[in-house]
């Protein structure tokens, strides 16, 4: 997936933030083919996938793909508008006087945008009343403003786009059946970041080279525990979660080279324990060897999460506790999977967060000898750690 080499040198591939990135997963390299083909057209498309896959993006390779290319371009997120009437007005427009505060005659979105492209993104997010107006937009290309009785015709190329069920929503009755097959025209459907890893690198260094100019940084080179934590993270935030993190991460920065301290603590800390693959060798005990076995089966959760999870404990100290909750819970159910399952063995089930930092502190005392260098190891005071063990 990345260079033999993690800490490879990124600058040769980061030379113009603006270069469009060509993603070269199987899954991407087929949905280029199929706008490619779809783009020159006027059909309408629908595009579906998880939030923060980089719909939007794919609806500008459309539109630029077109022969609407030099026309306008806009872009309507429905769910901005929460009152029906709002997101009427932006679509539509309105007359003078429609309603209080419509002082003069106001031009939508769909007359606006004549000759040009509609990104409609949350389109599922319409009212009925809204996809009602929508579809005739749809099947006629015309339209009334709010408030008047003139038809007015519009040119638009539509692209919608939804990151939530539309055949749930027509069972549930909250999205028209009719609108719904007038949309899919065309579908693609944009996977997650979890099934297209191989895009990862691509996408790392084209967010390099843009903060890097951003926040007038210069990393070039990552570290074997970022190229780790990058390759095996679960990315539920797809794209957009990477690329928060990668700017976080160039802020933080003090060098060239972006190390696991530079990843912000609530990413790296609650991604740590999923990075780890869980491959069918991984949940059987047999397979690990008989004495690591026996070690965790008397570690505790936090310890596991400072010795297997690469966490600081100055990095654990600073964390939030419902940080460190959502983490014990994440490592709870790996360190379970990793031993086969038998959770009532590993003796954490039912443990709070006092409990669990008790058993580290009766291990640490027991192996150390002295309260005073327990509380050393664990890089923690005294006082706090003979508070454990109470």
């Amino acid at each position: 997936m990345f260079k033999s080499n993690p800490r490879y040198d990124l600058m040769k591939n980061i030379k113009n933030k603006t270069t469009p990135i060509v993603l070269t997963s199987a899954p991407m390299q087929e949905i280029y083919q199929q706008i490619e083909q779809v783009a020159p057209s006027t059909t309408t498309v629908l595009i579906t996938g998880d939030t923060g896959v980089g719909k939007e993006i794919i609806a500008h390779r459309i539109h630029n793909a077109s022969l609407r290319k030099d026309k306008l371009l806009r872009v309507i997120n429905c769910s901005a508008f929460p009152e029906n009437g709002l997101l009427q007005s932006e679509l539509f427009g309105h007359e003078k006087g429609t309603f209080t505060g419509a002082t003069h005659q106001r031009k939508g979105v769909f007359e606006q945008t004549d000759t040009g492209t509609l990104f409609l993104d949350e389109v599922g997010e319409m009212s009925l009343e809204v996809q009602a107006m929508f579809l005739r937009v749809l099947e006629t290309q015309e339209f009334t403003r709010l408030g008047g009785n003139r038809t007015v015709k519009t040119d638009v190329r539509v692209i919608a786009a939804t990151n939530t069920c539309l055949e749930t929503a027509i069972k549930n009755k909250k999205f028209r059946e009719d609108l719904y097959y007038r949309l899919k025209q065309f579908p693609l459907h944009i996977p997650p970041l979890r099934e297209r890893r191989e895009d990862i690198p691509l996408l790392v260094e084209a967010f390099i080279a843009e903060f890097n100019i951003k926040h007038k940084k210069s990393v070039t080179k990552i570290s074997p525990e970022v190229h780790n934590f990058l390759k095996y993270a679960a990315w539920p935030g797809n794209i957009r979660q990477l690329r928060n993190a990668i700017e976080r991460a160039i802020i933080l920065s003090r060098s060239d080279e972006l190390t696991f301290s530079d990843l912000p603590a609530d990413i790296a800390v609650a991604s740590q324990m999923a990075a780890t693959p869980r491959s069918s060798e991984t949940r059987t005990p047999a397979l690990i060897p008989r004495e690591i076995h026996q070690i965790l089966r008397q570690i505790s959760v936090i310890e596991f999460i400072l010795i297997f999870g690469g966490i600081p404990n100055a990095i654990w100290r600073m964390l939030p506790e419902k940080t460190q909750q959502s983490v014990i819970r994440e490592a709870s159910f790996h360190l379970t999977t990793l031993l086969g399952g038998d959770q009532d063995t590993i003796r954490i089930s039912g443990m709070d967060r006092n409990q669990i930092l008790g058993k580290v502190a009766q291990q640490r005392i027991k192996e150390h000898g002295s309260l005073s260098q327990a509380a050393k190891s664990l890089g923690i005071d005294r006082r706090t750690l003979k508070t454990y063990t109470q």
